[in-house]
């Protein structure tokens, strides 16, 4: 704690309702009520089998359209990624290799898991279908490590991939309901238009979650700050107008504080820093970021 004492929050118990979810608090909390000094995690064992799916379509509209028809369905994969060739070609530059598929310009990343090929078999094949009926060009199923590796190797370097093909970048990552993600996602592609900027991005469209990176390339210094702060405006307005959050996962810190004034209310900020106050009333950890 900011005096220099040590708290204990959570324990081994299964369920806890003893009064406030105060590890919850300090797990979202980026360093500005506590500094955390030791964590301990629960373990789950690894699923014994997984089977991916990498699902291609013309479009990247009739891929993320499709992911609302797989939510809807019993057989939810564990994840649902979208990607777009752009991001692919940047993420083969940077590893040197070749993306297992080259035929679409969009794809959806879906990952199945369980104890058996046959307890996870029925779910795939459901979710096929659907993908088929809503305009896949394919169905490719990697049941090997080395095809599943091929795959999420490429979807694990879209980051460092991108920030390899600009001289500068900065990211958003709204978050909206699953249901919206659509919307959002052509909205995004739309500014590249509307603004003269290039915009990449790739999410997890499972959880409405969407990672777009604004590209400096040769723009000026004063230039960018201008299109990136009005690439921020639309974004943030956009994802707010559709029911969604600031931040997914990535959290608040400076740049995003003005959005989270604008799209929290005025007395859950007051609640924030009413928070604050009682653990850090002196605002010596991490401060200016919520409050102040």
């Amino acid at each position: 704690m900011p005096n220099g004492s040590v708290v204990n929050f959570g324990g081994k118990v299964v369920k806890n309702s003893s009064g406030y979810a105060m590890k919850d608090l300090m797990v979202g909390s980026e360093g500005t009520l506590g500094i955390i000094t030791k964590a301990v995690l629960k373990l789950l064992p690894l699923p014994k089998k997984t089977i991916t799916l990498l699902v291609p379509f013309e479009t990247i509209e009739k891929a993320i359209d499709t992911v609302p028809l797989i939510i809807k369905s019993k057989a939810v994969p564990t994840a649902i990624e979208f990607m777009q060739r752009e991001v692919i070609v940047d993420a083969e530059d940077y590893l040197g290799s070749k993306f297992p598929d080259n035929q679409s310009d969009a794809y959806l990343l879906l990952k199945f898991d369980g104890n058996s090929k046959a307890e996870i078999e029925a779910d795939y094949e459901s979710v096929a279908k659907i993908c088929l009926e809503q305009g896949a060009i394919d169905i490719l199923i990697s049941d090997t490590e080395e095809r599943d590796e091929a795959i999420w190797k490429t979807r694990g370097a879209f980051l460092e991939a991108i920030k390899s093909s600009t001289t500068c970048m900065d990211e958003i990552d709204v978050v909206v309901p699953r249901d919206k993600i659509s919307e959002m996602v052509k909205y995004v592609h739309s500014l590249q238009d509307q603004l003269g900027i290039r915009i990449k991005s790739f999410g997890h469209a499972g959880d409405g979650n969407i990672h777009a990176y604004v590209l400096k390339d040769s723009l000026s210094d004063e230039k960018w700050k201008e299109m990136l702060s009005k690439a921020m405006d639309k974004m943030y307005e956009k994802a707010y107008e559709l029911g969604g959050k600031v931040s997914g996962e990535h959290g608040i810190g400076y740049a995003k504080k003005r959005f989270l004034k604008k799209t929290v209310e005025k007395e859950v900020i007051d609640i924030m820093c009413g928070i604050k106050n009682v653990f850090d009333p002196k605002n010596i950890l991490n401060p200016h970021k919520i409050c102040y």
